[in-house]
Parts: C-alpha cells; sequence; structure tokens
C-alpha cells in the first residue's frame, strides 16, 4: 500500500519536497487557498483542493486520520501554521512537519505537537557557512547538534596513503561513508581499507562539527615556513 502524505500550502520550500516526492512511490494530497497552484499541480499529484485550511472542519473533511504525514507552510501566515498544526493534532495525526519562521515560532508548534520543525533560512545558512570558511569542503549537512555529513577533497596531508593508515578513524575521530573520484567515477563507493587516496578523490565523512572543520581544513604544506603540519596536530593528540 503506498503511503500517502499531504502538503498543506505550496511554497518556494515545500515545492522543492513536492518535486523529491515524485520520484517516490506515494500518494500526495495538496491544500492550498490559491486556484492557480491547484490549476498547476492537480495532475501532478494525487489529489488537489482548493481550501480554506483555517476551517477545523475543513482540515478534518480532506485529511484522513491515518494519513502518513502531513507538511504544513502557508507562507509568512505564522498563525495559520499555528492554528493548522493544531487541528492535525487533534485529528490524531502522528507526522507533522511545519516549517517556522522563527525560533518563538518553532517553539509555539514544538509545545502543540508538530513533531519535526523545520527553519529552511537557519539550515540552508548552517550548510553554506563552513563551506564558505573551507577549501576543501564541498557540501555539509547538519545531522544533529553532535553530528554533520560533509563532502570532503580529500586533503594533501594523507593523499598517497591507504585508509587504513591515514588516521582517520582512529586520530581524526571520522567514519568515511564513502568515497568518489577518478577510480570510482561519479558515484560513491564503499572505501576499502587498503584503498590509496589519489587527487580528485572526494570523501563523505561523518562526525563531530569541529573535526568535520579540522580535517576539510587540513591543508598545511609541512615545509612552509612559519606554519605547523596540520598532519602533525592530529597525529600528537
Amino acid at each position: 500500500m503506498k503511503k500517502q502524505l499531504a502538503i498543506i500550502g505550496l511554497s518556494s520550500f515545500t515545492s522543492r519536497i513536492l518535486e523529491q516526492l515524485e520520484s517516490f512511490n506515494c500518494e500526495i494530497l495538496l491544500i492550498d487557498k490559491d486556484p492557480a497552484i491547484i490549476e498547476a499541480y492537480k495532475n501532478r499529484v494525487h489529489q488537489a483542493f482548493i481550501a480554506d485550511v483555517l476551517n477545523e472542519k475543513t482540515i478534518g473533511k480532506l485529511i484522513p486520520p491515518d494519513i502518513y504525514a502531513v507538511i504544513v507552510d502557508p507562507g509568512d501566515r505564522i498563525e495559520v501554521s499555528i492554528l493548522v498544526t493544531n487541528y492535525l493534532k487533534k485529528l490524531g495525526v502522528k507526522k507533522i512537519f511545519v516549517r517556522a519562521e522563527t525560533d518563538e515560532h518553532g517553539e509555539i508548534l514544538n509545545l502543540i505537537g508538530a513533531e519535526h520543525v523545520v527553519y529552511p533560512n537557519r539550515e540552508a545558512a548552517m550548510r553554506l557557512a563552513p563551506i564558505l570558511l573551507s577549501s576543501h569542503l564541498l557540501s555539509y549537512m547538519p545531522i544533529s547538534s553532535e553530528m554533520v555529513l560533509a563532502e570532503v577533497q580529500v586533503p594533501p596531508i594523507i593523499l598517497g596513503l591507504k585508509l587504513v593508515e591515514s588516521g582517520i578513524r582512529d586520530k581524526m575521530n571520522l567514519n568515511v561513508v564513502g568515497l568518489r573520484g577518478k577510480k570510482t567515477g561519479s558515484e560513491y563507493v564503499f572505501v576499502a581499507p587498503d584503498y590509496v587516496f589519489q587527487e580528485g578523490d572526494v570523501l563523505l565523512i561523518a562526525g563531530a562539527e569541529k573535526d568535520v572543520q579540522d580535517f576539510s581544513d587540513a591543508t598545511v604544506i609541512n615545509n612552509k615556513p612559519g606554519f605547523t603540519s596540520m598532519f602533525n596536530r592530529f597525529f600528537s593528540r
């Protein structure tokens, strides 16, 4: 049986979610008050409704209580997202994802039962800032307050070393999830312990934010006067 999901309010954020969901085998129910939006998307979703979601009875009629998940994003109308979240919680919906504008907005949403509160602007900034500061960090995604997932171009300090002798795990406290490069092509593959890192390789790594940033900045040339080898700093821990 296909999972059924609902999107209440189609913004630039939720339209990107819808595009991603289209590639999965699920049923999408779309609700928006704008007839033009419903007209544009009606053939891309399972069901589409023009509706005023401020009416609790409307939510009760359109959203099945056993629906798998609901994503709520009525734009900058904070009061609407709060009311709709409350209606969905009362209806018995288990998974409620809501876009928040501010910390205060998010706190209220959490209090009334939103399972996941999303801050797109904040999360975009969190991903961009580390990339701006590193010449080797290609992408960056916080998983939790304790862990990030990142794509990092292999720094010069480990070129020519095998994974098992690079110290990435035991000295740098990082886990290598996958690798792509000249030998592997554009797709990520698992890395064997005896794989020798080459120029152009990109690692998908997981670990603490500080360790990921240290590793992505490990570009110091050993013989350059006035600098301490980042390699030595890692291995002296």
